[in-house]
């Protein structure tokens, strides 16, 4: 399992988050910690939503 914004193996990391995309909830986004404290962005490819 990898990270939607990175691209990181999550399962490597102490802390990730998983959940359905806030637009459409088709699609599954990983973020790991890293990614989430920063704010970086990521994308939904289902409906192109972006969030951060």
């Amino acid at each position: 399992m990898r990270c939607t914004s990175c691209n990181t193996e999550v399962k490597a990391k102490e802390n990730f988050v998983i959940f359905n995309c806030p637009k459409c909830g088709k699609t599954t986004i990983v973020r790991c910690d890293s990614c989430k404290a920063s704010g970086r962005k990521y994308a939904c490819n289902e409906c192109n939503f972006l969030g951060p």
